[in-house]
């Protein structure tokens, strides 16, 4: 079949909306999708669009293998050209019909490609938990490459939460487990590319550099659109890591490697990706003033690449820093940390948006598809009045931000669960009711949501913040409150007034607003307490642990000042009480509420995974 007819075919599909003619539609596609997946041309890309749009808005896609089939193809497609967001529902279409038929190796590469999709749209939690699921199904199929696709993908999204040593313990071990399978390779290399880049965060340049060349070594010559996007990304960071060493013969080999890959597939996100290398390699060079004119040109085209905007930005700030102009370094970082939280309160609008949909009719009529047939957003339930949605999904949603958060400091996520356990016993000694308590606890797990949009370099900074730097990491309270904005859900108004007032003090020194005494709301004055006593107890890059009764001798010494006096006494006879009850077990009765966390679920399953697999050998991980 010619092009010209294939173009007629879906149009008379559309036009009629028949589901029938699929059976005719889908095998001829087939046959055309090789040379349109891999063409550079627009036209081809939307044909392929239309395609998947007809197929996932029809009730009963036939042949069913094959739709799926091309909802994937055609979803992995948007990657390339930055468009990820936009595949989302094909994703989730292909998922569901995987699902209702139980076909397993529909469903291991649908699961995949969600994995991938959800890291590029930045719900790397909901990624860990798919990239798992696509490797138990791997293991039941004893399908190897399926398996290795799993960890790259796996890898990725524990790299993009800042989970990087953990990164490069998944990788290490995947690598040796896949290695030797040669059909393993270009997936492998995925596996060394995130490996590369946890290590680079790290600032581990050896390990970074060859993981990196390694990678790119293994990718060879790349074929299509997402080959060429994964070399680049790898010799970015091969290139970065010969800059940490000082390297600049290979760092400049690295670069004329990305002009060129870029040069072949012409589209928006890999001109930027080599924009963005370039600036980098200006940087190290020394010439500045040419870097910071570069990355300012950029920031006008940049925005509609979240990723690439964030590197943007980044990039600018180590200029500027570089440059020794600490206003224009503070500047750029106070834009990246508004973008950031602007950024993951997108993030949660469309979570709850998605949310909204899938408790609607599942799909749509022949009337409703008509009306939102050119729409690719909004699949499920499209115009149709607004459903009460059940609470569960709520805080489903909004607990997984919530321990996503949480990851990027405490390497097992328990500290906003201990923190809402203490909240929610404060409020009951205190005589608050049952559903209040209840809601105090839930809403004081979301405490530092706002670090979602704090830069992991700020962080994660081992050592006291400088002073500038304090003051835009004081910027996760209004962060935190914008994100929890987005649900009108009653106990997340009160995990507002806990994210925004949490770091307010009792004799008005606190941020951000300075409120003092009975100005600060009851509940950020509860939680605060909480928290504070949590983080003294534990450890974190910057601190050690500090024992029960220092953590209440400072408490006590601060009462007053930080904390509300009336509550510090029962707040002390109430741990004093829990830690005389549970001894040892104490952080673990805390946290108990984790356990039905389907993220921590997916990491423990993890780790069992890892467990089974050949154990690294001493000298192997860092």
């Amino acid at each position: 079949m010619e092009r010209a007819a294939l173009i007629g075919l879906i149009d008379t599909c559309v036009t009629e909306f028949d589901s029938d003619g699929l059976i005719d539609l889908v095998p001829q596609l087939a046959v055309h999708l090789p040379s349109l997946l891999t063409s550079p041309n627009e036209d081809d890309f939307q044909l392929l669009v239309r395609s998947a749009r007809l197929i996932a808005f029809s009730q009963h896609p036939e042949p069913l293998g094959a739709c799926i089939s091309v909802l994937l193809d055609v979803a992995v497609a948007h990657s390339p050209r930055g468009l990820a967001a936009q595949a989302i529902p094909f994703v989730e279409r292909a998922l569901d019909l995987a699902t209702d038929h139980d076909m397993r190796r529909e469903l291991r590469r649908a699961c995949s490609v969600y994995a991938m999709m959800s890291t590029e749209v930045g719900i790397p939690a909901r990624a860990v938990e798919y990239a798992l699921r696509a490797a138990t199904i791997a293991k039941e199929l004893q399908d190897e490459v399926a398996g290795a696709i799993a960890f790259a993908n796996l890898t990725a999204a524990l790299y993009t939460m800042g989970l990087y040593r953990e990164t490069i313990s998944v990788a290490l071990r995947a690598i040796k487990r896949f290695k030797p399978v040669p059909t393993c390779g270009p997936y492998v290399a995925g596996v060394r590319g995130n490996l590369a880049n946890a290590a680079l965060a790290l600032r581990h340049y050896p390990l970074a550099a060859d993981s990196a060349r390694d990678a790119c070594e293994a990718l060879g010559l790349p074929r299509d659109a997402s080959g060429i996007l994964n070399r680049v990304v790898g010799e970015s960071v091969w290139m970065k890591s010969a800059i940490g060493l000082g390297d600049t013969p290979t760092a400049e080999a690295r670069l004329k490697v990305i002009r060129g890959l870029s040069d072949a597939f012409k589209s928006p996100r890999l001109e930027m990706n080599r924009k963005l290398s370039e600036a980098a390699f200006e940087i190290h060079a020394g010439d500045l003033t040419l870097a910071v004119a570069m990355l300012l040109e950029m920031l006008k085209h940049s925005k509609s690449m979240p990723s690439v905007y964030r590197d943007n930005l980044v990039l600018l700030v180590r200029a500027y820093e570089k440059a020794h102009d600490h206003a224009g370094a503070l500047l750029y970082l106070g834009e990246l940390v508004e973008f950031l939280g602007k950024s993951q309160v997108a993030a949660v609008r469309g979570k709850l948006e998605v949310i909204r949909e899938r408790v609607q009719t599942p799909m749509p009529g022949k009337d409703d598809v008509r009306a939102v047939i050119m729409s690719i957003q909004k699949i499920p339930g499209a115009h149709r009045e607004d459903v009460e949605v059940p609470e569960q999904l709520y805080r489903d949603a909004l607990e997984r931000l919530a321990v996503a958060a949480e990851l990027r400091e405490d390497a097992f996520g328990r500290h906003a669960y201990r923190v809402g356990k203490l909240a929610g016993l404060l409020a009951n000694a205190l005589g608050f009711g049952h559903k209040f308590c209840q809601d105090v606890e839930l809403a004081a797990r979301l405490h530092d949501i706002g670090k979602l949009g704090i830069p992991d370099g700020l962080l994660m900074k081992p050592g006291r913040l400088t002073e500038a730097e304090f003051i835009v990491m004081q910027k996760h309270t209004t962060i935190g409150a914008q994100i929890l904005q987005q649900c009108s859900h009653p106990a997340f108004r009160l995990a507002e007034q806990i994210a925004l007032h949490h770091h307010e003090k009792w004799d008005g020194t606190g941020y951000p607003r300075g409120l003092k005494g009975d100005n600060i709301p009851e509940v950020a004055r509860i939680a605060a307490l909480a928290d504070v006593y949590d983080a003294l107890t534990h450890a974190r890059a910057y601190k050690h642990a500090w024992t029960h009764e220092e953590a209440v001798l400072e408490i006590e010494r601060t009462s007053g000042a930080h904390f509300d006096p009336r509550m510090v006494t029962t707040f002390l006879s109430l741990v004093n009480h829990l830690r005389r009850s549970h001894g040892d077990g104490f952080d673990d009765y805390l946290a108990e509420a984790g356990k039905d966390s389907t993220f921590i679920q997916a990491r423990d399953k993890m780790h069992e995974m890892l467990n089974e697999m050949e154990p690294l050998q001493p000298g192997e991980l860092l």
